[in-house]
């Protein structure tokens, strides 16, 4: 199962690191490395070779702590370069966890004596990760009221307002730096005699043909406001903050695991959590990328062969899913039979 997941894990990366080039592709390379250390250390161990699977094992670690000290270096960089010190104190809980953790993995036999744990009267890789996964969880739910909230609003704006067809006109640059451009969409619509434009409040990055159309609410007391029916900035702010939830949740569910509270559950809640995770984020792509088009049918036309990553976490997802709930509590019992 384990090189099964590499596998997958491999593929839904070999499609963004073929389809970019530059940096996009660099920061993808650690991932892959990262997918084919772990499933050569898993075929390893299925043919009794424990010298080769630890080297695979050791390449994992190298390239995982390579790719987390370069991110937060040019984050870091970034933050000290733009003048925007509150992000760069952010870095510090991230810095002291990875230095802890490349120090655990290059010296493991480094361990605190008994006598120095006696003296502490607490853990401070808690402190520190716990200080962490709170501010994640706390940003992640700020993010999803505040979305939660405009979405609310926008739609109490709209709720009166007339649908019509939108086509794609031209572009503005949205965005443009060392990862890429994005674009702002411009939109034409018509109303009686007269022709009105609305443009997208976030960037993409492709863009659509000529005239291809999506549907616009237009205000019929003042047809210049309009909004694009579909994606906007506020499900930008939901997604994000269910992904800060979402991760921070793994960390907390881990340590309510480590500490026993799930031994009398009949499922397996990890495995269960890890599965409807992946089928939230393939449902959630489809969903993202529908409120681009005009309509569903398009919008997976747009995907091309990219279509196969939310197809394949949704699977994942389920059987995952599935797996826990009743192959896992199956499987359970009959190792307690024997």
């Amino acid at each position: 199962m384990n090189i099964i997941r590499s596998i997958i894990f491999i593929l839904i990366l070999l499609f963004p690191f073929f389809h970019n080039t530059g940096f996009a592709r660099i920061i993808i390379v650690p991932f892959l490395i990262c997918g084919f250390a772990v499933m050569a250390k898993n075929i390893c161990f299925l043919i009794n070779q424990v010298r080769l699977a630890n080297l695979f094992h050791k390449l994992y670690v190298i390239s995982f702590f390579l790719f987390g000290f370069s991110f937060l270096i040019v984050w870091s960089y970034s933050a000290i370069k733009s003048g925007d010190f509150i992000s760069l104190l952010f870095t510090i809980p991230f810095w002291l966890i990875g230095i802890y953790m490349l120090r655990k993995s290059l010296f493991p036999k480094e361990q605190e004596t008994s006598e120095t744990k006696k003296k502490l009267n607490f853990d401070p890789r808690i402190i520190v990760g716990g200080f962490l996964v709170g501010f994640t969880l706390l940003t992640g739910i700020v993010l999803f009221v505040i979305g939660i909230k405009d979405t609310y609003q926008l739609n109490q704006t709209t709720k009166n307002y007339v649908t019509t067809d939108g086509y794609f006109v031209d572009y503005d640059i949205y965005s443009s730096d060392e990862d890429g451009v994005t674009y702002k969409l411009i939109y034409t619509y018509r109303v009686e005699d007269s022709e009105y434009t609305v443009s997208t409040d976030y960037g993409v990055g492709s863009i659509p043909e000529q005239n291809s159309i999506r549907k616009v609410n237009y205000d019929p007391a003042d047809p210049s406001k309009a909004v694009l029916v579909g994606t906007n900035n506020n499900n930008f702010l939901i997604y994000f903050g269910l992904f800060f939830i979402l991760g921070s949740m793994v960390f907390i569910l881990a340590g309510l695991q480590m500490k026993g509270v799930f031994d009398r559950f009949k499922i397996d809640v990890m495995g269960l959590y890890f599965g409807i995770v992946f089928f939230l984020i393939g449902i959630g792509i489809l969903f993202f990328q529908g409120g681009l088009s005009s309509s569903f049918l398009e919008s997976l036309k747009a995907l091309g062969l990219w279509v196969i990553i939310p197809i394949l976490f949704i699977v994942v997802g389920l059987f995952q899913t599935i797996k826990c709930l009743f192959l896992w509590k199956a499987n359970h019992l009959m190792s307690k039979q024997k």
